[in-house]
C-alpha cells in the first residue's frame, strides 16, 4: 500500500484485462498447480474458437467503460497527489537537516531529525490511505466493467455456472499448461448437462 496510488490506478486496466479473460477463458501459462475459478461463463454448444471470441468481445467492451470522470478515479487521483506532497514535505525536511554535515556535535540530532521525519511521513501516508479506502476504490471500478462484461455474456446467450470442487482441482492440478486448462474449460462450458445441473443461482 505505499506505493504510488497512481501507478496502481495506471496498472489497473491491464490487469483487468487479466481478470476479465479468467471469466471465461484462463490464460495461465504454467504447468503447475493454479487456483480455479468458482464460476465460469457457459453456453451449451459453442465451440473452442466462439467461446474465446466472445469472452474477447465481451471483456473489452468492459474495458472501454469511460471511468476518467467518476468520483472512485478522482478520490484515487487526489491520494496520489497528496502522497507526492508528503514525500516532497519529508524530502525537503531531510535536505534541511542535512545542510550541517561536518558538525560531529550534531549527529545524533540529525539522526533523530530523520528518524522524526520517517515516522510523519508514514503516519501522513497511512493517513491518506485510509481515508481513500483504495481496494475499495478498486472495487467499485472493477464492478462497473464487469457489469458491462456480464451484460454482453448474457446477451450472447451464456450463463454462469459453479464449478465443483473436484473440477476446480482437476483444473488446479491439471498438466499440460495454459492450453491444457483452456481446453477443460470450454469442455465444461459447452457441456448442456453442466450447465442445466451447475447453473448458478441468481442473486435475490
Amino acid at each position: 500500500m505505499n506505493h504510488r496510488l497512481r501507478n496502481r490506478a495506471g496498472s489497473l486496466n491491464l490487469r483487468l484485462l487479466a481478470c476479465v479473460t479468467v471469466l471465461a477463458v484462463p490464460v495461465t501459462g504454467v504447468s503447475a498447480k493454479v487456483s480455479a475459478p468458482s464460476t465460469i461463463w457457459a453456453k451449451a454448444g459453442v465451440g473452442r474458437e466462439q467461446f474465446s471470441a466472445d469472452a474477447l468481445e465481451c471483456g473489452m467492451q468492459g474495458l472501454a467503460v469511460n471511468i476518467d470522470n467518476t468520483e472512485e478515479v478522482k478520490t484515487l487521483a487526489r491520494a496520489s497527489e497528496q502522497l507526492e506532497a508528503i514525500d516532497a514535505s519529508a524530502m525537503a525536511a531531510l535536505t534541511d537537516g542535512s545542510s550541517q554535515f561536518g558538525r560531529p556535535d550534531l549527529d545524533s540530532v540529525r539522526v533523530q531529525n530523520g528518524l522524526d521525519v520517517a515516522a510523519r511521513k508514514a503516519a501522513d501516508q497511512q493517513t491518506v490511505i485510509a481515508t481513500a479506502q483504495p481496494e475499495q476504490q478498486y472495487a467499485r471500478i472493477k464492478e462497473m466493467m464487469f457489469t458491462v462484461v456480464r451484460k454482453c455474456m448474457l446477451k450472447l446467450g451464456y450463463n454462469k455456472i459453479v464449478l465443483t470442487a473436484d473440477q476446480r482441482n482437476e483444473y488446479s492440478s491439471m498438466k499440460g499448461g495454459a492450453d491444457a486448462r483452456r481446453n477443460y474449460i470450454h469442455q465444461l462450458a459447452s457441456d448442456p448437462q453442466v450447465l442445466e445441473t451447475q447453473r448458478e443461482t441468481p442473486a435475490p
